[in-house]
């Protein structure tokens, strides 16, 4: 197996596995609106914490896996929608956000 297929295994199943465990108001200054943004920022750093580990349990180093998990975070924060979607993320999205960061696997 390459170098390549090897990162790409062990960045973007981990990640697809981590999003697996784990609404957005348009108006920031309501109850509602604070705590989605509260909430999307906590889960872009938790999902880029988590996919970084996961991946270099998978065998990646941190220094393959950081972009690449970068670029899911932002991805899926495009695509995601809202909390519910975040917590439990359509299979077709994850395969979207992953074809955009690495390509075909």
């Amino acid at each position: 197996m390459s170098r390549k297929s090897l990162i790409i295994w062990a960045v973007a199943l981990p990640a697809m596995l981590a999003l697996s465990a784990c609404g957005s108001a348009d108006d920031e200054n309501s109850l509602t609106g604070a705590f989605n943004k509260s909430f999307d920022e906590g889960w872009n750093t938790e999902f880029v914490a988590g996919c970084i580990s996961e991946s270099k349990k998978a065998g990646a180093t941190e220094g393959d896996a950081t972009p690449i998990c970068n670029c899911l975070a932002e991805e899926l924060d495009k695509s995601l929608d809202g909390i519910t979607e975040k917590m439990n993320p359509p299979q077709e999205k994850l395969e979207a956000a992953t074809k955009i960061c690495i390509g075909d696997i």
